[in-house]
C-alpha cells in the first residue's frame, strides 16, 4: 500500500514523519514523506497528516489550510489526522485540523493527539489503512 506522510507546520515534525515512515517500511508498505516525493498527495492510497498547535491556547497554523489547498486529487482519499499534544487546547486544534482536511475533500478515518514519538508510531501503525 502506498502511504503518504505529510508533516505540516514546523520542521521538528519532519523527524517524527521519518520515524513513522520507517516503521511502515518495516511492515512492507511503500511509505514516503511527501516533502521528499515528486508526486502529489493524490498518488497515495492512504495519507497521514501531522501538525502541532499554533500556540499555548491551540489553534491551527495559518499555513496548513494554504498547503492543503495547493494539493490536487484529495477528494475521497482516506487519511489519519495527528496533532502533537502541547499547550492547553490541543483538542481544539485537532478539531480545526479535521475540519480543514474534510473541507478539502479528505475522509478522516481516525484523528488522535500524540505526546511523543512512540505514541505517534503506535497510533499510525494501528490506523485502519484498508476499508472494512
Amino acid at each position: 500500500m502506498r502511504i503518504g506522510i505529510s508533516a505540516l507546520g514546523h520542521t521538528k515534525l519532519s523527524h517524527l514523519a521519518e520515524t513513522v515512515r520507517k516503521s511502515f517500511a518495516e511492515l512492507g508498505n511503500d511509505a514516503v514523506v511527501v516533502m521528499d516525493s515528486p508526486y502529489s498527495l493524490g498518488a497515495y492510497d492512504f495519507l497521514i497528516f501531522m501538525t502541532e498547535p499554533k500556540g499555548l491556547f491551540g489553534g491551527l497554523l495559518t499555513s496548513v489550510p494554504q498547503q492543503l489547498a495547493k494539493q490536487e486529487g484529495l477528494i475521497g482519499k482516506r487519511c489519519l489526522a495527528m496533532v502533537r499534544k502541547s499547550g492547553l487546547r490541543s483538542g481544539h486544534t485537532l478539531r480545526k485540523f479535521m475540519e480543514a482536511l474534510e473541507h478539502e475533500g479528505l475522509v478522516v478515518v481516525q484523528a488522535e493527539l500524540f505526546p511523543d514519538v512512540k505514541a505517534a508510531v503506535r497510533i499510525a501503525l494501528t490506523a485502519p489503512l484498508r476499508r472494512g
